[in-house]
């Protein structure tokens, strides 16, 4: 219900004029994509909200404040345990090492257990976008994430570790296998 409405209002406003890295894709189309996977793979309202509102504290200037006012605890929380830490370091090893950081987060018992669902959809999206990317590139690993801030060796390493870690958690199994497919369809076995 409302607060659906008002969660497509923040991430339409704060994400507005964004685009997905090297297209013209507007960068709603992922949120969408995202929270329309959540609610397909039997996820609640809450969080479909928080699957358009999965990359806001970390992409946008919007505060966790305002996210809290306008949506509320829990999908507020659930956005939180969704969130890469911030980091300054642009080299491949900073970005393996922000990557490895959100995968011993994703197993921690303690963390948000509603959060790995729209983590997993986040991560089903973006990686068959990959899939997209990679037919388009008639499978040539040199045209791969062109612009991105790590390179082949480290994307497989990351989508690998991926999907290992959604195996150990209590997200539907058929979307576990979706995701592991793409991976393999881009990356090999």
């Amino acid at each position: 219900g409302g607060t659906m409405e008002r969660a497509f209002a923040l991430a339409n406003h704060w994400h507005m004029n964004l685009v997905r890295k090297n297209t013209k894709i507007p960068y709603i189309s992922h949120l969408m994509a995202v929270s329309a996977l959540v609610l397909e793979n039997g996820g609640s309202l809450d969080q479909a909200s928080a699957g358009l509102l999965h990359d806001i504290l970390e992409d946008t200037k919007c505060s966790e404040e305002l996210l809290r006012a306008t949506v509320g605890d829990t999908v507020t929380e659930i956005v939180k345990a969704c969130t890469h830490e911030p980091s300054e370091d642009k080299t491949p090893e900073g970005w393996k090492k922000r990557k490895q950081h959100y995968l011993d987060h994703l197993l921690d018992p303690k963390r948000e257990s509603r959060a790995n669902l729209v983590a997993l959809c986040d991560k089903v999206h973006n990686i068959e976008c990959t899939v997209r990317d990679w037919h388009a590139s008639g499978h040539d690993q040199s045209k791969m994430f062109v612009g991105f801030n790590a390179g082949w060796d480290i994307q497989l390493w990351w989508y690998n570790s991926l999907a290992d870690a959604f195996d150990k958690l209590d997200v539907p199994a058929d979307l576990r296998t979706r995701f592991r497919t793409a991976v393999t369809t881009v990356f090999g076995t």
